[in-house]
């Protein structure tokens, strides 16, 4: 039990969610078009548009250093003032960057984010100070202690962890200053920005933005492009119907998709064979509950097989557990 709590810790503390990812220091910028740019490498994909009234910023990163990052990044390919931050949803590693947002810059969120702010985020916060970190730290310290091979990689380790853990101090949770229910609609320069709550998918708040003029759509998490997904059933996710929402925006004929984590990918290709993925997980699960297997034996069996290519293979065991614990659904 002390193990499995403390694998829990370590995920919580590396997947963004409760605590910092860790960023890719070799980011890098990538150009859509002449107005719309992608950040990867600093937590979840970032997206900005340049537009003549100023910059509209999609997320920011996973802490301070990285929100620092995309404003640098911004500010070298454009003197044009920032004018709006627009938060797809709660996580670490798309908020925590906003500790180097101006005070003046507006965001915008969903009513759900700005509840999973205050009560998932805020007091994760607070365990993360208190316990998480110093669990951690803690087993890396025994880890360096020791005369074996892992002791000189521990040692690193701890040492990286000890940098995290200070610059997550002195960062704190900022929320939105205008927040929309499900749908709001904005004349940037000459973009029309629609964002919009599909409803409940990675989280219960995860909204998507679409640039009309481009025929874009941003996605935030609820798209994992060639990466295992994350459900956060506390954070209000639905599986179910997060594969009605990729299945419907799949047949939409967008040119472009900006995911949460992954490439950029031109076409609807992505979202469908996201939702194949999701259908294949439901009922490999299904499947496994009806041959009598418990939870545990389903993550042991259940491997994936076709889907072994696909990165951050830590969350399929989360998809596994969650699909076991909210049975079936009528649409699979």
């Amino acid at each position: 039990m002390k193990k499995h709590i403390f694998i829990s810790v370590l995920i919580a503390l590396f997947s963004g969610i409760g605590g910092l990812l860790m960023a890719d220091e070799n980011h890098i910028v990538e150009k859509v078009n002449d107005h719309l740019y992608v950040i990867q490498g600093l937590g979840g994909n970032i997206s900005f548009l340049i537009t003549d009234e100023g910059v509209f910023l999609i997320d920011m990163g996973n802490s301070r250093k990285d929100g620092e990052t995309v404003l640098e990044e911004i500010r070298r390919i454009t003197d044009k003032p920032l004018i709006y931050v627009f938060l797809t949803h709660y996580h670490g590693d798309h908020v925590n960057g906003m500790a180097a947002l101006p005070v003046h810059v507006p965001v915008i969120a969903t009513e759900h984010t700005l509840e999973n702010l205050k009560n998932i985020t805020t007091p994760n916060r607070a365990y993360n100070i208190k316990e998480a970190y110093p669990a951690a730290i803690k087993d890396l310290k025994e880890k360096a202690q020791k005369d074996s091979t892992d002791s000189e990689k521990a040692a690193r380790e701890l040492k990286e962890m000890q940098k995290r853990f200070e610059a997550y101090k002195n960062e704190s949770v900022r929320y939105p200053d205008e927040i929309f229910e499900t749908r709001r609609t904005l004349r940037v320069g000459d973009f029309t920005v629609e964002l919009f709550l599909p409803g409940p998918a990675h989280t219960g708040g995860n909204a998507m933005a679409f640039i009309k003029e481009m025929n874009v759509l941003i996605t935030g998490d609820n798209l994992f492009h060639n990466d295992f997904p994350y459900i956060d059933i506390r954070g209000g996710a639905d599986p179910y119907h997060w594969i009605t929402i990729a299945r419907e925006h799949s047949k939409k004929g967008y040119d472009i998709i900006i995911p949460g984590h992954g490439p950029v990918a031109k076409g609807t290709e992505a979202l469908a064979r996201f939702a194949d993925y999701l259908e294949y997980a439901a009922n490999e699960v299904r499947k496994a509950k009806e041959d009598g297997l418990t939870e545990d034996e389903a993550v042991e069996k259940i491997t994936m097989e076709p889907y072994t290519h696909l990165g951050k293979a830590r969350f399929r065991e989360n998809n596994i557990r969650v699909f076991y614990n909210i049975g079936v659904a009528s649409c699979i």
